[in-house]
Order: structure tokens, then C-alpha cells, then sequence
């Protein structure tokens, strides 16, 4: 079901709290660094974004959000990033589990 592989997306982040409180999103990370001074090698690293982006639309469509799939999957991914960086900018897991549930039920409203 949709809403079903949209929330393991989603476990995607809670079932790696600890790494992403330490250290980070490594694809958010990579993005950020590379596209300062290598947009070169950006590109390809991008792309794993694109794949993300593009499978979670997919989600969407499946939901019946035919017109707005790509703007509904750019919000999922964006909002998930800056998770990732918020909780490790303050080391902060319930921050994780909190925001992270907040995306759950928008997810379960859909």
C-alpha cells in the first residue's frame, strides 16, 4: 500500500537516529559540500535525490495525487532532510522521533 511504503521511508530516518544525530544525512551532506565548489560531481550525486524524489512521487500518484505528486514528494524529502540536520545540529533524538511523527500523521491524512 502507498501510505505504507511512504512511512517505511520514513523508518528510513527513525531506524538510523543515532548515525543521523552524529553525523548527518551522508547524501545531504555530500549534496551540500559538493554543490559549494563541484557542480560537476554534484550532478551524480544529486541523482540519488532524483531516486528518492521520483519513488516517493510515484507513492503519491498511487494515493491519487496525479497533479501534485512531485510538489507532495519534494515536501516529504525536504522536511526529512531538515530533520536530519536540525537533530544533528543539537544531538537531539526525541527531536527526530518528535518531527518525525509529525510527518507520520500528515502521511496517515493524505
Amino acid at each position: 500500500e502507498p501510505k505504507s511504503r511512504l512511512l517505511a521511508f520514513l523508518d528510513m530516518i527513525t531506524g538510523r537516529k543515532l548515525e543521523l544525530v552524529q553525523y548527518g544525512c551522508p547524501i545531504g551532506s555530500l549534496n551540500t559540500e559538493l554543490g559549494k565548489d563541484r557542480r560537476d560531481l554534484q550532478e551524480g550525486a544529486r541523482a540519488l535525490f532524483d531516486l528518492f524524489r521520483d519513488w516517493l512521487a510515484a507513492r503519491f500518484v498511487e494515493l491519487g495525487h496525479k497533479d501534485d505528486a512531485e510538489q507532495l514528494a519534494l515536501h516529504l524529502l525536504g522536511r526529512a532532510q531538515g530533520i536530519a540536520v536540525i537533530a544533528h545540529v543539537y544531538h537531539d533524538t526525541k527531536l527526530l522521533k518528535r518531527e518525525t511523527a509529525q510527518l507520520q500523521a500528515w502521511i496517515e491524512h493524505i
